[in-house]
């Protein structure tokens, strides 16, 4: 292995924790997801179905199929959570004119509204979790990391 990248790699001698990115990058989003899930928690929603309902705002119209890629989930989890939202009147299904198959999924307008509560309600978590950094490093940050997937996805 590359000598230059040794500090960062767990079987290294130098290896620390502290400065393996893959685990900031757990912590963060961990604990990302702990304080959206308490915000969500006054609307029954956790941060599964709110990750299902802001994919279906980016891309209405969605399969099941797509959204489970969207959201990085199994497809069978994926389904469960449609049914889910399904059953609290916030998505409804149909099945694709071209192929059977497949089946889409649509926000109802009780869902629509719920995306915007969502984003209100974690809009908060988001700036206090940005507090520090400025507009250019949280870009270059995103860069990073998108780097890094499409490495990773070979």
């Amino acid at each position: 292995m590359s000598k230059k990248y040794s500090k960062f790699l767990p079987s290294s001698e130098d290896f620390s924790l502290e400065q393996f990115p893959f685990f900031w990058i757990t912590q963060v989003y961990s604990q990302h997801v702990q304080n959206v899930d308490h915000v969500l928690k006054k609307f029954g929603l956790d941060s599964s179905r709110r990750r299902i309902l802001l994919a279906l705002k980016q891309k209405p119209n969605a399969s099941v199929s797509d959204l489970s890629d969207m959201v990085v989930s199994k497809m069978s989890t994926t389904t469960k959570i449609v049914y889910r939202l399904k059953d609290e009147g916030l998505v409804d299904t149909y099945s694709c004119e071209d192929d059977h198959r497949i089946t889409r999924v649509i926000l109802t307008e009780k869902g629509d509204e719920m995306t915007i509560k969502i984003n209100d309600l974690t809009s908060v978590v988001l700036e206090q979790s940005f507090d520090g950094l400025t507009p250019l490093q949280i870009e270059k940050m995103t860069e990073c990391l998108r780097h890094i997937f499409k490495n990773i996805s070979r």
